[in-house]
């Protein structure tokens, strides 16, 4: 569906997220990812993006997603939850966090009958640990586990201790990422040496959970090397100590033709799962010059005020 310059502007552009039954461990064992049977779940308003989208089942085994609620007016996002029924369609959403400040990718780590959120709070200038309150719905915050503004933070469990991956975005150029280790899921932790210990702008900042597939460890990244949220890029760690970090990039995962040509999704963006569900998140175009006008003075109007903000 190509589209020239004038014409895509024409088009609204909003995030939104997809879900459908696969294996993870099949997809990455065949690198083959088939989208034909997605369902996509759109907000109810232009004025919201969903994006970001973590995936799991409750004390009750309801699917819940938590993930970014973008609010356009507001210009900030919140962490809501939304259930599932048994045809995933939504049933409730609900807001788990709203701090005032933008919030997005609610990294959920499961330890001990408990769910542990680490959300990305850049501007806040910390990574924060909260514990997720399945009963009510929401979060309570635990402990600032490193006072340090990271994009995406990520935990990773591996050799008895704590990794945590996050990206820092310098100069508006590039990303870079950093690794942190500890003993204790609340810190302190300590660099690893040599960071940052990759930059770039593909296979850097992190774009779902970790993955472990028959005794390997993958990471899902972003490429956004000609676009915010191009595509995934899955990389296979190597080497992972106190003192050296290695990857290498294993596969990539487009939005399929069918649902660029049939939803009118462009980009694929976050990769999460759960069981036998996966979830995901991508761009919606949808031919609307009235919402895509609003939308044009409006972030005009918030740029005179403050940064434009990535999901």
């Amino acid at each position: 569906m190509e589209k020239n310059g004038y014409f895509r502007k024409l088009y609204f552009k909003q995030w939104v997220i997809g879900l459908i039954r696969a294996d993870i461990k099949e997809i990455i064992r065949t690198k083959n990812f088939n989208q034909d049977k997605m369902i996509w779940i759109s907000p109810d308003s232009p004025e919201r993006f969903y994006a970001d989208p973590f995936i799991m089942k409750n004390r009750n085994g309801e699917v819940e997603i938590l993930y970014e609620d973008f609010s356009i007016d507001e210009h900030y996002g919140n962490i809501s939850v939304m259930t599932l029924d048994s045809n995933l369609k939504p049933v409730n959403r609900d807001v788990a966090l709203d701090t005032g400040s933008h919030l997005s990718f609610p990294f959920i780590y499961r330890e001990n009958n408990r769910v542990f959120v680490i959300p990305e709070a850049v501007r806040s200038g910390a990574v924060s640990c909260y514990e997720y309150n399945s009963n009510r719905r929401m979060l309570k915050k635990r402990a600032d586990i490193i006072k340090m503004p990271l994009y995406d933070p990520t935990i990773l469990n591996m050799n008895d201790k704590y990794w945590l991956f996050g990206s820092v975005f310098e100069n508006r150029s590039e990303y870079k990422l950093h690794i942190f280790h500890s003993d204790n899921l609340m810190g302190p932790y300590l660099p690893l040496r040599g960071n940052p210990v990759r930059s770039g702008m593909n296979g850097i900042r992190a774009a779902g959970n970790f993955i472990e597939v028959d005794g390997s460890i993958f990471r899902p990244t972003q490429n956004c090397e000609n676009e915010y949220g191009e595509s995934i890029t899955i990389n296979r760690i190597k080497v992972l100590d106190e003192y050296y970090f290695s990857e290498e990039q294993y596969m990539t995962i487009n939005i399929s033709r069918k649902n660029l040509y049939e939803n009118n999704i462009h980009t694929i963006h976050t990769l999460n799962f759960s069981d036998d569900l996966i979830v995901v998140d991508g761009i919606k175009w949808t031919f609307s010059p009235k919402e895509q006008w609003k939308n044009y003075k409006r972030n005009r109007r918030l740029l005179n005020r403050k940064e434009q903000i990535e999901p």
